[in-house]
């Protein structure tokens, strides 16, 4: 019997642990993140663990929620002593769950710790942790560098000043720190805030955002900006594809009419969505830059949860599968109006990772991976999920194409899921050899390698200053 957790986690064949001692200490290209550049330029102290794991990461909070912990133990104003040990408490409930799996490798990984967390341990591990951690050597920038990060790239909303960034930029030289433009809030035209954020956009911008065509103007100006910061892509997440074509005259009749506060229809809210996200790819295309879309999620469904705890508290779930005709028509007015830029799409609906990688082969060419299914993101990272994402990306497009992992987290130790993904991915590979369905040595070391550094330093353009 195999213990948990021991160096061969995950690495199943005499190949598998060949290639992973070949990729385990390569740099990490993050090219997707939410961590906060100002606690990364002030290089914030985390003083416990509790702290370092419990503030921001849902993930850990709905497994808690999942077990019946008092909400004052998860995001409330318990000491985090005490919402380490109701988390140690509950946690061997979850076997088989990617965050029992990540909890584990944080601890091994950052603080030498191999025993596993409950309730008869946690005390010890606190102890230990806490000492370590007394040391100064958990930092945001210090964590960062232990985790051996390249490049961070964070989520930004167009009326961010990127302020860390530039000082950043100045200041550090053991990694780079760089912001995506995240236009979420100027895409959501049916939110009840959407008026609000105009008004906001315009003080950015220093002019008045009176039209679809005004707003698409400023979003480029504030492309201007983030550009002169090194921004390498755009980000925007939306429920599903829009059905409309985008027609610029209703795209403006909705726009004003929801600066007015008034009800929009579907077919204004459609046209307007696709309309701006028409001319945001034509902008990706013109600047070289990656266009990012996340798909297949409902946010805050808990309404009463999120009145009291905000967005991105873990009340989020698995969206409808996406609509790969709608999809598949935008990117074809797309292709024919400006051209298609490079282009990930990810998806939490497991049953769209087929039908939407092969219709994003469709617009292939140009280069390598041009348009690709994006890794497998939020419930989908488990090792289940990763497993399905690596073998529909074989069987439809072509692993060695993939950027492979980013960390879509709040946490700085969250860069252990790195080594979990290429653990998984080596022994997934591995097999293939073992089996004799691919061959063993360089080659499988370049694909291997590649998928796991070089193609995302490559498609994100990880040599620009």
């Amino acid at each position: 019997m195999t213990k948990f957790p021991d160096d061969d986690f995950m690495l199943f064949g005499a190949a598998a642990h060949e290639l992973y001692e070949e990729v385990k200490d390569l740099p990490i290209f993050d090219y997707h993140c939410h961590l906060s550049p100002k606690e990364i330029y002030e290089d914030r102290r985390f003083e416990n663990i509790g702290e370092l794991w419990l503030e921001a990461d849902h993930y850990k909070w709905r497994i808690m929620r999942e077990a019946g912990v008092d909400e004052k133990y998860i995001t409330g104003d318990a000491p985090y002593k005490e919402k380490f040990f109701k988390l140690a408490e509950i946690l061997y409930n979850f076997a088989g769950n990617p965050v029992y799996h990540w909890i584990h490798l944080e601890l091994k990984k950052y603080f030498g710790i191999t025993k596993p967390l409950s309730a008869d341990t946690a005390r010890e591990i606190w102890e230990d942790t806490l000492r370590q951690m007394s040391e100064g050597k958990f930092s945001a920038r210090a964590l960062i560098k232990a985790s051996n990060v390249h490049t961070v790239i964070t989520t930004d909303d167009p009326t961010s000043t990127l302020e860390y960034h530039n000082l950043l930029a100045r200041e550090e030289e053991g990694f780079r720190v760089l912001p995506a433009f995240r236009a979420d809030r100027a895409l959501g035209i049916e939110k009840s805030d959407f008026a609000a954020y105009m008004r906001e956009l315009e003080k950015a911008c220093g002019k008045e955002i009176g039209s679809f065509d005004a707003l698409a103007l400023a979003l480029n100006e504030r492309l201007d900006f983030f550009e002169s910061m090194g921004c390498p892509a755009m980000d925007v997440s939306f429920e599903n594809f829009p059905i409309e074509s985008g027609d610029v005259k209703i795209a403006d009749v909705a726009f004003k009419k929801a600066r007015a506060g008034e009800r929009l229809t579907d077919g204004e809210i459609g046209h307007f969505k696709a309309a701006l996200l028409k001319a945001l790819a034509a902008q990706m295309k013109k600047r070289n830059m990656v266009m990012q879309l996340h798909t297949g999620v409902v946010r805050n469904v808990n309404g009463k949860a999120f009145r009291a705890l905000g967005a991105d508290s873990g009340i989020d779930s698995i969206g409808a599968e996406a609509d790969i005709a709608a999809a598949g028509r935008l990117f074809d007015a797309i292709n024919s109006e400006s051209g298609l830029p490079k282009t990930i799409v990810y998806t939490l609906n497991r049953g769209s990772y087929y039908p939407l990688a092969t219709m994003l082969g469709d617009f292939a060419g140009g280069s390598r991976g041009r348009t690709q299914l994006g890794a497998a993101w939020w419930f989908m990272d488990s090792a289940d999920g990763i497993r399905e994402q690596l073998r529909i990306f074989a069987n439809t497009l072509g692993l060695g194409t993939f950027n492979g992992m980013l960390t879509d987290s709040r946490s700085f130790t969250s860069y252990a899921r790195h080594d979990y993904f290429r653990r998984i991915l080596c022994s997934v590979v591995g097999k293939w050899i073992d089996r004799g369905e691919y061959p063993g040595g360089n080659l499988a070391v370049k694909l291997v390698k590649n998928i796991c550094f070089y193609n995302a330093k490559d498609f994100f353009g990880g040599d620009k200053a």
